[in-house]
């Protein structure tokens, strides 16, 4: 009888094992409340925004670079500051449902995960979208689906650039807010050549559903 009851108990205590989160370990080099924009980009409350439901591709993104310019201008990125918060009367008023294909991720210093979403063509320009630390449910979601299909997280998995990039996008409709990182102005160094035209992101990212 003690035999099948420790059996019994080592079967859950593998079983609690394999359930547990294996999102990637990560310790910011900054401390939170010290990162740019701080406020905006770790803002969870999505029920106070405006969610369009319409699911757009990454080219209405495009458009916000040049249409918003006189508003993204004002943005400060210390944290401290008042001009640091959400802009209002541009996108990051609001929840987007974006549908595209993702192509990378890699976990950055400050925890996120920093996706690369674009058109189905490999060759095509990508934007940034962003998940945040706090949001560990999604993290651990995103990281069990990657695993399942044999690909990496750079800076998790894996280390290099070569061997976390898909060879073949993934279809993802992502919901997320808009987000100007205007720590990164266009075609600088938002990223790799997929994504360093455009600063607008969807950042922090509420959900990711992933396609077959």
């Amino acid at each position: 009888m003690k035999t099948i009851i420790s059996l019994y108990f080592i079967v859950m205590m593998v079983g609690s094992a394999i359930a547990q989160p294996t999102v990637c370990p990560c310790t910011p080099a900054t401390l939170l409340a010290h990162q740019e924009r701080s406020g905006a980009k770790h803002d969870s409350n999505y029920s106070q925004y405006i969610h369009k439901k319409d699911t757009m591709t990454v080219n209405y993104i495009y458009a916000w670079q040049q249409k918003y310019t006189a508003q993204t201008n004002q943005i400060k990125t210390d944290p401290n500051n008042a001009a640091s918060k959400r802009k209002h009367g541009t996108p990051e008023d609001t929840l987007y449902t974006l549908k595209g294909y993702m192509w990378f991720i890699k976990q950055e210093d400050d925890c996120d995960f920093h996706i690369e979403i674009g058109p189905k063509d490999a060759a095509g320009t990508r934007i940034v979208v962003e998940v945040a630390p706090e949001n560990k449910a999604l993290q651990n979601k995103i990281k069990q689906e990657l695993d399942s299909r044999h690909l990496h997280i750079k800076g998790c998995t894996a280390s290099s650039s070569t061997d976390t990039h898909f060879k073949q996008g993934i279809p993802v409709v992502v919901t997320g807010l808009g987000f100007y990182d205007a720590s990164h102005k266009p075609n600088t160094n938002h990223g790799d050549a997929h994504t360093k035209l455009y600063s607008w992101e969807l950042h922090p990212v509420k959900d990711v559903v992933f396609g077959k």
